[in-house]
């Protein structure tokens, strides 16, 4: 299996914290949003990982050269349009390295590590989005429709309730990496693709009836990054980006389940 993110947004919305600095590497309890992300994925058994880059590619590329990550194969790849495109440009430029299963999540994704873990172990789905069910919704939220164990419709501008938040870190395995290779190229021939998020591609699927699993996270923490309000929640909830000891996740699933 193979782990992209998405991490060629300019991040206009946290300024003055990213005038400099891209998103990812916003320090989260003494380690970066990105560091965060690839030991996750690292523990997750996951060894290699494709990291779209654009405003700060040079910070980025050094921090990877530093970065202690015995066994992990790191490649990034650039996206020119970063500052006029939205993800659907970023994962079309990654589309070459989606041969095998993936698991794509933006690079802003801040969340514990048995989030992954969870997604991972639904094996025998084709497309798997976890999703989070909140008291309140923001217009700026991915929202998603469920029912019957499956996500009917996804987008920011939902109005039919009840709904969830998608969360932003997606699976996809088997022929469900052809058939989202597919809808992106689809959705790149469409009238103002490059301000599309990739989400549109998963949003084709779901309107041809292809299924799409969905998973509730419950109680777990995950949050994107948007603006400097999340980064300071996302430090006060640092202590949850730690890895916890195998007999503490196994009891948090368990006592999740009932």
């Amino acid at each position: 299996m193979k782990a992209v993110i998405l991490a060629a947004g300019r991040g206009k919305r946290l300024y003055p914290y990213t005038k400099y600095i891209p998103k990812c590497l916003l320090d989260i309890g003494g380690e970066t949003i990105l560091e965060h992300q690839i030991n996750h994925i690292r523990d997750c058994g996951i060894d290699e990982v494709v990291i779209v880059v654009g405003f700060g590619f040079e910070k980025v590329e050094n921090f990877l050269r530093n970065y202690d990550g015995l066994g992990m194969r790191i490649k990034t790849l650039y996206n020119p349009f970063y500052q006029t495109t939205n993800s659907l440009i970023s994962l079309w430029i990654a589309r070459g390295d989606m041969d095998e299963d993936i698991v794509i999540m933006n690079g802003d994704d801040v969340y514990e590590y048995e989030v992954l873990e969870q997604v991972l172990r639904v094996r025998d789905e084709k497309i798997c989005l976890p999703i989070k069910r909140k008291s309140s919704y923001e217009e700026e939220d991915m929202k998603v429709v469920t029912q019957y164990g499956k996500i009917v419709e996804i987008g920011k501008t939902l109005t039919n309730r009840p709904f969830a938040e998608s969360v932003g870190i997606r699976v996809f395995r088997d022929t469900g990496v052809e058939l989202i290779k597919r809808a992106i190229e689809e959705e790149m021939r469409t009238e103002g693709a490059e301000k599309k998020w990739y989400v549109s591609a998963i949003h084709r699927l779901i309107k041809k009836g292809y299924k799409v699993k969905s998973l509730d996270i419950k109680e777990l923490f995950w949050m994107d990054v948007d603006y400097p309000s999340d980064l300071f929640r996302a430090r006060i909830h640092a202590d949850k980006l730690i890895k916890k000891p195998y007999e503490e996740r196994i009891l948090r699933v368990v006592e999740t389940s009932q």
